[in-house]
């Protein structure tokens, strides 16, 4: 599986093992939320800015292939010579800065979330939680669907 698209279906695929490893152990109540929030937090979250990243690759037609995919549309490598930038290029620039791709490449607060002082009733830090990787795993999934049918008629 050397293909960008492969490799993007690869780790959409280890973040969802992960994702319904961590709803596991959620439902069965043994540990604390927060304790595995940031056991499984930060894996699900690698998984899917490769998955998006190898993705990426895949739209610009990108060879030969890095050993580690980029995580934004701007740490792709530019076109070649003669080549233009696909248009869907714009759209993931813009989830990037105020969609839920943005979400996802916003660097979350390492560790274990520490209690809230008395008299607090909410954090001030927003984490993901499964439910919010779970949301963008889909939104990445359809995407990627969307855009290999694209890819597929070229």
């Amino acid at each position: 599986m050397s293909s960008a698209s492969g490799l993007a279906n690869h780790s959409l695929y280890m973040a969802r093992l992960l994702l319904d490893a961590w709803s596991d152990q959620l439902s069965r109540n043994r540990l604390e939320k927060n304790v595995l929030e940031a056991a499984f937090a930060p894996a699900v979250r690698l998984h899917l800015l490769n998955a998006y990243g190898w993705f990426l690759l895949a739209v610009v037609r990108f060879t030969p292939l890095p050993q580690q995919p980029p995580h934004s549309t701007v740490e792709l490598p530019g076109p070649s010579l003669g080549i233009a930038e696909p248009n869907e290029i714009a759209e993931y620039r813009e989830l990037e800065r105020h969609g839920w791709l943005a979400r996802l490449q916003t660097l979350p607060e390492q560790g274990i979330e520490r209690p809230l002082p008395p008299g607090r009733l909410a954090s001030t830090v927003a984490r993901l939680q499964v439910e919010d990787y779970q949301g963008i795993c889909g939104n990445l999934e359809a995407l990627i669907n969307r855009m290999s049918s694209s890819l597929d008629e070229c």
